[in-house]
């Protein structure tokens, strides 16, 4: 064996030994949480329907897998933390949507199955705590990461969220060649890791490499800043108490990018401001939230608008009917404005989306839910005939999460 790589184990390890009692001494705890979401999706776009199985809603509330720790700093009133979060994926949206070309050309099937899975890094941080708040370095969810989903007081989430997941990378039969459902749903914010094949809302939603403080609580406020890599700037004040007796959310968030959305045109800089406003009645269960977004942007190419606006709403009853958990109705609307990337003459578009569904909890570690699902394009322009005899797409999930 190599003297080298053997004097440079016995370094590690001795190092590890060493470390090992001092982690001990300092009260130190860990933690491993998370939760899998696998589903079965039927989708309809006009021309072509399936049935296949996949691991469900994208990155935000796909399968997870959180390595947490902490420990004490003795002496300084502080503590120190990490946080490491794994998602594994058994089949995404993706392998199928790219499948849906084949199906379109009579050959091709969309339930190839993949020799297994993936495993991916949603992020890895240290952060240190205390009396002044907690600093957060590295690859973390920033302020207005789910500012426009967590304000949701039902907390029924993974049947639906404002946030396009579901059919942004299917084609749009009848419309020009390529198109793709999130050519209209594109995020400037979210620049080259987004991109034009977006998702309509939350478009800072994405883990960043970057620094976060958050402020000390304020009662039922709290205030967190962040700065990311490629001059990203943000800022979050939440709030989450009661009004009158019920369950009240109202998240708001300001978002600044430099660079702007690289896909979506080369621009000089953008901005995004989103807020998302919640209620819920405790005693008869129902409740409503909405979301809306506004981004705009300085320097787009000419096939792309520099202000666009969304916004979603849901609206609903979560009781305990069945004895053994909450049972979730609801009914949720979004439109998606004049967020367009096309080579096109285009002034204006809007998706249109609406959705039911039902939800049941099983206690506290599982949930089985039914959602249907409807994405309608109209589009205005020179050219907006490539585009507004598309079909719509029509997709039904039924899905299972499992928290641990």
């Amino acid at each position: 064996m190599n003297k080298n790589k053997m004097l440079k184990g016995a370094c590690i390890a001795a190092a590890v030994t060493m470390l090992s009692p001092l982690a001990t001494a300092e009260e130190a705890s860990w933690n491993i949480s998370g939760w899998i979401n696998e589903g079965m999706l039927y989708w309809d776009d006009g021309v072509n329907s399936d049935v296949d199985q996949l691991s469900d809603n994208g990155t935000t509330l796909g399968s997870r897998i959180t390595l947490s720790g902490s420990t004490p700093l003795a002496g300084t009133g502080l503590n120190a933390g990490f946080e490491v979060i794994l998602e594994p994926q058994s089949k995404a949206t993706a392998l199928i949507s790219a499948n849906q070309t084949n199906l379109g050309n009579g050959g091709g099937n969309s339930n190839n199955d993949t020799l297994g899975g993936g495993v991916g890094v949603l992020g890895t941080s240290v952060n240190v705590g205390g009396a002044f708040g907690k600093v957060t370095f590295g690859l973390q969810s920033m302020p207005t990461d789910n500012i426009a989903v967590l304000g949701e007081p039902s907390l029924t989430l993974w049947s639906g969220i404002g946030p396009v997941f579901r059919g942004n990378g299917f084609q749009v039969q009848g419309a020009a060649a390529g198109t793709v459902w999130g050519d209209f749903l594109s995020c400037y914010t979210s620049n080259e890791l987004v991109g034009a094949g977006g998702i309509g809302l939350d478009c800072n939603g994405i883990y960043r490499n970057g620094v976060r403080y958050d402020l000390p609580a304020f009662g039922p406020v709290s205030i967190a800043v962040g700065y990311a890599n490629d001059d990203i700037l943000d800022i979050a004040v939440k709030y989450s108490g009661t009004i009158g007796g019920m369950t009240a959310n109202v998240h708001g968030g300001y978002a600044m990018n430099a660079n702007g959305g690289a896909l979506v045109g080369a621009t000089d800089g953008s901005d995004n401001f989103q807020i998302q406003v919640g209620l819920m009645d405790p005693n008869t269960g129902l409740f409503g939230s909405i979301a809306y977004q506004r981004e705009t942007a300085d320097g787009v190419a000419a096939n792309v608008n520099d202000e666009t606006d969304s916004y979603w709403t849901k609206m609903g009853i979560k009781k305990n009917w069945v004895g053994f958990g909450d049972t979730s109705i609801s009914f949720d609307y979004g439109q998606y404005n004049d967020q367009f990337s096309s080579a096109r003459d285009l002034t204006g578009s809007e998706v249109q989306r609406w959705g039911f569904s039902v939800d049941q909890y099983f206690g506290s570690n599982l949930i089985i839910y039914g959602k249907y699902e409807n994405l309608s394009l109209d589009v205005e322009g020179n050219d907006a005939a490539l585009y507004n005899g598309g079909e719509d797409l029509d997709t039904f999930t039924l899905g299972l999460t499992y928290f641990f």
